[in-house]
């Protein structure tokens, strides 16, 4: 066991950098109105931002994620940290959509590589503070981000590009800070052979995986609703009022109140947290179908903010499910196998709404979502109801 000051120094400097990756991964969300009104941008150009990202993210996942389990985390992050200055300098000159859509790329495939080396070399430092840190920041980091790019959007000079300028500093200053970082596993044999693409689920935690997998899906599927479709329907929630500032609102009532939920229920069983986040999703999400109709923001930020907690709940409750069933050599693609599964239920169905609402309309298209989301959750929920001790999903150990 490693002594507990580099514990710490890993904790604190990977945790920096994973907030980030996924706060940038954000801090476009507030733009996309303004790309609208400046560029005239459609809404399935903006959409194909939104999905060429996730796409991107899951190839590096499938293809990267096992890699710093073979060469070691630092040199993976380092990569990663590269790739992602390119994005960033890519959307800091951005004078239209199609080169946004390029950075978007360019990002997808950077998030992707660092997710699973920076949530394995957490969990190396240590393996239940690791795996609730790898839970909780990207709540927190898209919150922060989204609305800190929002208030600069509104603020500072060049609203397009100001927060780009910005997070290309901040991310070489990551890359200094990780020569400080020991590495945590040794290199192994297989770093070829690891960029065929799979998902390497290890034994131990495929039928865990699977027994969370219908309340994943779901809650990702709704984070997907409301960041990529959220500030427009907030819009017109809204009477048809909004800029960024309200885009980037809406992204950190979600994601803020799915990281109060996770750290006010540090304790209990994966299970019970899991039965949690889908009470708190049925409550939430008709209240946003409520606000469309009735035409009520307020009533549309109460509902997101509720599907929010259940959004961290349900989270919290998986990974402290699966994340004490990998040895420290299968955690990156452990990692990867949770991220592939929940970023599919991110960017499809999202991705298929932004073109469902060039046909039918912008309300009944997520009057569908959501009732399909309703759905799933309810099923989850009479299928967790089932299992109400712990024994049918192992929680971790003390």
């Amino acid at each position: 066991m490693m002594p507990p000051p580099t514990q710490t120094t890993i904790l604190w400097i990977y945790s920096v950098i994973l907030f980030l990756f996924l706060g940038a991964s954000a801090a476009i969300t507030p733009l996309y109105p303004l790309y609208h009104e400046q560029w005239h941008a459609t809404l399935p150009m903006l959409q194909a931002a939104f999905a060429v990202y996730a796409l991107t993210l899951l190839l590096a996942l499938l293809c990267f994620g096992s890699l710093s389990d073979h060469l070691g985390r630092r040199p993976v992050v380092w990569l990663a940290i590269a790739i992602e200055i390119s994005a960033m300098l890519q959307f800091s000159i951005a004078e239209s959509i199609a080169e946004v859509i390029r950075g978007r790329a360019l990002q997808g495939l950077a998030t992707g590589i660092a997710t699973s080396a920076l949530s394995a070399g957490l969990q190396d430092a240590h393996r239940e503070r690791g795996g609730l840190i790898s839970g909780m920041i990207p709540m927190g980091s898209m919150a922060a981000l989204a609305l800190g790019s929002a208030f600069l959007a509104k603020f500072a000079p060049q609203p397009l590009h100001f927060v780009f300028y910005l997070l290309t500093m901040a991310m070489i200053a990551a890359g200094c800070m990780l020569f400080i970082v020991p590495e945590t596993v040794s290199r192994v044999p297989g770093a070829l052979a690891s960029l065929w693409p799979r998902v390497h689920v290890p034994h131990a935690a495929r039928k865990p995986m699977l027994r969370i997998a219908p309340a994943s899906v779901a809650v990702w599927a709704l984070a997907g609703l409301l960041l990529s479709l959220g500030p427009t329907i907030a819009r017109i929630a809204n009477h048809d009022n909004g800029g960024a500032l309200l885009g980037g609102s809406v992204v950190a009532v979600v994601m803020t109140s799915a990281l109060v939920a996770m750290a006010t229920h540090l304790a209990g069983s994966g299970v019970s947290l899991l039965r949690r986040g889908a009470a708190a999703v049925l409550a939430g999400l008709p209240l946003v179908l409520v606000s469309l109709h009735v035409v009520n923001l307020p009533v549309f930020l109460l509902g997101s903010s509720v599907a929010g907690a259940g959004l961290g709940l349900t989270v919290q409750g998986s990974l402290r499910i699966i994340v004490p069933l990998a040895d420290s050599h299968e955690r990156a693609g452990l990692a990867a196998g949770y991220f592939v599964m929940s970023y599919l239920a991110f960017s499809v169905p999202a991705f298929a709404a932004g073109f469902a609402v060039t046909a039918v309309g912008l309300r009944e298209t997520t009057d569908v979502y959501v009732l399909v989301l309703l759905i799933l959750t309810t099923l989850t929920l009479r299928s967790l109801t089932r299992h109400r001790t712990t024994s049918t999903c192992p929680a971790p150990s003390h």
